[in-house]
């Protein structure tokens, strides 16, 4: 099985402010790779530098065969006690170099009954669960100075979201969502999940203030609807499948970003 990466290739391992720092292979064994960054040294999942999210300094080997590829979980976010996935990784790098405490633990809040969980002060709020109906115009009177929105499984009435948001997170939705529609909103961060009909992905070509991006789930589109937002210029995080990991090779290949910090993270550094 072809592998991008062997024994003593340095990398550049983003740190999710547009930051890199370099990093080491010091040992490999059996699509786990001990990498040796920033002082420290780390085991980690080698899936990073199978889908080229981080870039060898001097490639000797050509793209990972198909089989490479689909020896992988989705999910980066799983670790145990051997070794971290490579989004984890990055957080533990970039706090140990002080560019976030990234290693916060999640915010705890209540799901269901939402409305009595929140204060009309809070900055963050969370909404979750079927049957639950949102109309987003409501928000801006009763939650003045919200900055941070998570929704997930619930169905929307509107797209008028307050102008205050600085990052959003859609999740199975079960309205239609039209991007062209949010494009006005200063967002920093956007997390679209398994969302079932989403119209208007051109507009994030322009959405400049964007630092995050998650877009998961989105096997209808192709690697042409994607590829301009490699030109956002402050885009440095990002998450983005658009299904066949041959297509999501592809994008990264011509990106640096980082992976997504969790929202609930991102929402903590904002707040």
């Amino acid at each position: 099985m072809k592998l991008p990466y062997r024994q003593g290739d340095s990398f550049a391992l983003p740190l999710g402010n547009g930051a890199t720092v370099d990093a080491t292979i010091e040992e490999c064994d059996h699509h786990t790779v001990d990498i040796a960054v920033a002082g420290l040294r780390l085991r980690v999942s080698d899936r990073a530098l199978v889908l080229r999210r981080w870039k060898a300094h001097h490639p000797v080997i050509p793209r990972p065969a198909t089989a490479a590829l689909r020896a992988y979980a989705r999910d980066d976010k799983a670790i145990n006690s051997a070794w971290a996935g490579p989004a984890h990784a990055e957080r533990i790098v970039a706090t140990h170099c002080g560019v976030a405490d990234l290693e916060l633990p999640p915010l705890a809040v209540r799901a269901g009954e939402w409305k009595p969980a929140f204060g009309p002060d809070s900055r963050y709020v969370r909404i979750t669960g079927r049957g639950v109906t949102l109309d987003p115009r409501d928000l801006a009177q009763q939650f003045p100075q919200l900055e941070v929105l998570d929704c997930s499984g619930i169905a929307l009435t509107s797209l008028e979201f307050p102008p205050t948001l600085r990052a959003l997170r859609l999740a199975r939705v079960a309205t239609a969502v039209d991007l062209r529609d949010l494009a006005a909103l200063p967002l920093h961060t956007l997390a679209l999940e398994q969302l079932r009909d989403v119209r208007g992905v051109e507009s994030l070509a322009h959405w400049h203030s964007l630092e995050q991006l998650e877009m998961l789930g989105f096997w209808q589109l192709e690697l042409d609807d994607v590829m301009p937002l490699v030109r956002l210029p402050r885009l440095v995080r990002a998450e983005i499948d658009v299904g066949g990991r041959r297509k999501n090779v592809e994008l990264y290949r011509r990106t640096t970003w980082a992976y997504p910090w969790p929202f609930e993270l991102v929402a903590g550094l904002l707040v």
